[in-house]
């Protein structure tokens, strides 16, 4: 019997929430590793809410079979100081907010360490989150890539910048700068963790439940 709850999902650097939403309401989660790798999407960048704005954080990439390359074998560049500039500016966007300390030792370790791979990299990050939130997904990489398949709900594509997820609705929560740009919903999981700390399950949750009772 096909169960329309397995999902498959890209890989991608401290994902956004819908990315966890899409997770949670999933029975078997299966990660992209064999696609040929994409350019600009959340593969390797993630978006997070600062006094400019909307920042984008990329980590950059080299592929060593040029456009060919699949997303297991894209390895991360380490010529420029990508890490230290991150952080630096999760720490100035996010310094004022109710839970910056609290996850801030958590989360610094992880640009500290130096993946090889892009993925790698990415299912720790993973690991990471899921282990601060309690989320327990039944997670797998996947070992061929798949065209087409009725046995998956494919979102390779649909969770991209820019583009909204039908059917999603996101309770506002108080944000480090909505006195300036109102909320900004969809953002990076390191938003909603600095800004909602352990109440971010719960949250993640209620848009769940909105999307079972619509």
């Amino acid at each position: 019997m096909i169960n329309p709850t397995n999902i498959l999902l890209p890989t991608s650097y401290f994902p956004p929430l819908s990315y966890f939403v899409h997770i949670i309401r999933s029975n078997k989660v299966f990660i992209e590793q064999m696609e040929t790798y994409p350019k600009q999407t959340y593969r390797n960048r993630c978006e997070i809410m600062t006094s400019g704005g909307k920042l984008n954080l990329i980590i950059p990439v080299t592929k060593p079979n040029g456009n060919h390359t699949i997303t297991r074998d894209i390895e991360i560049s380490y010529r420029e100081p990508w890490q230290h500039n991150h952080w630096k500016s999760i720490q100035t966007a996010y310094s004022s907010s109710p839970y910056f300390n609290y996850y801030a030792d958590i989360i610094q370790p992880l640009f500290d360490s130096k993946e090889t791979s892009l993925i790698a990299h990415n299912q720790k990050i993973l690991s990471v989150i899921n282990k601060i939130t309690g989320i327990k997904p039944s997670l797998a990489l996947t070992g061929d890539y798949i065209k087409q398949s009725k046995e998956f709900i494919d979102l390779r594509s649909e969770i991209s910048p820019g583009k909204q997820q039908s059917g999603m609705s996101y309770p506002e929560y108080p944000q480090v700068f909505s006195h300036i740009f109102g909320f900004v919903k969809d953002v990076s999981i390191l938003d909603l963790l600095f800004n909602l700390g352990p109440e971010t399950p719960s949250y993640l949750g209620r848009i769940v439940k909105k999307e079972v009772d619509s």
